[in-house]
């Protein structure tokens, strides 16, 4: 039985509409699995290893996470993981409120100020777009105890960087600087996407700026708020930089963070490739359990308005 021409050619059409979708898409699916996928599977296999580059892998079962728990070894390896993971909650728990609060602030005046809004956005967000190692050394002229610019014309010998709790606040502002940026341009286009008319309606009421910013703006923009949570507080688990570069995880490894441990056991002269991806399970579990109970929260919020 011949098909009619017709027929043909709209099966042809359907067919061609229907790929043309994948054919876009299949560039970020090749890098996704390319340099997302394979590598953490891949990590995944090496977690149960002993490995250290120069040497052939060795099956080491459950052996790596066993250490990082403490319940085998003599318990270095878990001390000083755990300790790492602490001072990253530390960093995640004192700066992800200021990337959220200053860059907020900034956006609301730079709203305000119309005429030096270009200017003004420059400004801020410039340090943005420098290296963190660019940043640490930038801070480390500024914050050095005996040639540092702050101690010179303060007048002070405050050591910035050698010791607690100066190494932290140090470590705190540099991050603050340099991360302000990014969040205030979200903030300035959810604040500038807030309806006039409801702005207007909460003036005639009489609301006043605090009343309007806390009814009107900030539900408006709890969408660009959630979005900028959740980025903020993986970046400031992913924390490395920071500590690498400007304090050397000192003083007395007061400031080094689990992403430090995980890079100093893979490369910083211990070799073991595979208790460094065990590492980086663990850790990226943990932050895969913040995710998970930030987006839970978020729908609960949703379900409830």
């Amino acid at each position: 039985m011949m098909k009619e021409p017709g027929k043909t050619a709209s099966i042809h059409r359907f067919s061609a509409r229907a790929v043309i979708p994948y054919l876009f898409v299949a560039p970020f699916m090749l890098m996704f699995l390319v340099f997302g996928l394979v590598p953490l599977v891949m990590s995944v296999v090496i977690s149960f290893t002993k490995w250290d580059y120069a040497s052939p892998m060795e099956w080491y079962g459950l052996g790596n996470y066993k250490l990082i728990f403490g319940l085998i070894g003599s318990g270095k390896v878990a001390s000083d993981f755990w300790n790492g993971v602490l001072h990253t909650l530390l960093f995640v728990a004192v700066e992800t409120p200021l990337l959220i609060v200053i860059p907020m602030i900034v956006a609301l005046l730079i709203s305000k100020c119309k005429a030096v809004r270009k200017l003004s956005m420059g400004f801020f967000y410039f340090p943005s777009i420098l290296s963190i190692t660019t940043v640490c050394i930038l801070w480390n002229f500024l914050l050095d105890t005996n040639a540092g610019v702050i101690n010179h014309y303060l007048g002070i010998e405050i050591p910035w960087i050698t010791q607690m709790p100066y190494a932290w606040i140090s470590i705190f502002v540099l991050s603050a600087w340099w991360g302000i940026g990014g969040n205030m341009i979200l903030y300035i286009a959810g604040i500038a996407n807030v309806p006039p008319e409801i702005l207007e309606a909460a003036e005639l009421d009489g609301a006043g700026a605090f009343r309007k910013f806390f009814s009107v703006t900030l539900p408006c923009m709890r969408r660009t708020l959630f979005y900028t949570l959740i980025m903020t507080t993986i970046g400031s688990f992913n924390m490395l930089g920071q500590a690498q570069v400007l304090t050397a995880g000192g003083p007395n490894f007061g400031t080094t963070t689990a992403m430090m441990v995980i890079y100093n056991t893979a490369f910083g002269g211990t070799n073991n490739f595979g208790r460094a991806c065990a590492m980086a399970i663990v850790f990226g579990v943990l932050m895969s359990l913040f995710t998970v109970l930030s987006f839970k929260l978020q729908v609960s919020d949703e379900e409830e308005m």
